[in-house]
């Protein structure tokens, strides 16, 4: 099957962007317990990985001004373990620094750190509790971006 990925902005209303809203309910309300708004934001950029005709992966990255935030990153338990959430951040990372960001933040909910440090991430404060759940406060500088998957390069 192939794999490709979209990018779609949250302010737009059409199939892409009610996928992105299936994903987001299913996983980050249903699965893991969190308050997120029932509508992609419109500040937002969205990425959207497909397996063959299936959305599988999802996750935004908004910017307030000064700073890029990537956010609500979510794979469908079904289609965990294959790098979906590899490619959803690289896909974020990419439409980030094509804007001219230098460092990307992110609020990484608890587990998902490996996730974030194979791209490059570094800790940049304590933990902190929301909605039950811990999060860890990570960021990427635009020269610390590992290219591929693996290799630790």
């Amino acid at each position: 099957l192939m794999v490709f990925g979209k990018l779609v902005s949250g302010s737009e209303k059409n199939e892409q962007t009610r996928q992105v809203a299936d994903i987001r309910s299913r996983v980050l309300e249903q699965e893991c317990g969190l308050k997120i708004e029932a509508e992609p934001e419109a500040f937002c950029m969205y990425a959207l990985a497909y397996e063959g005709d299936a959305p599988v992966a999802t996750g935004g990255i908004a910017f307030d001004g000064e700073s890029y935030r990537i956010q609500e990153v979510a794979v469908l338990p079904e289609f965990r373990r294959k790098k979906y959430g590899d490619f959803i951040v690289r896909l974020l990372i990419d439409k980030a620094m094509m804007s001219g960001a230098q460092t990307i933040e992110a609020d990484v909910l608890q587990g998902a750190e490996a996730l974030f440090q194979e791209v490059g991430f570094t800790e940049t404060g304590i933990w902190y509790e929301k909605d039950g759940r811990q999060w860890q406060p990570m960021q990427l500088q635009a020269g610390n971006i590992h290219k591929c998957c693996n290799c630790g390069h």
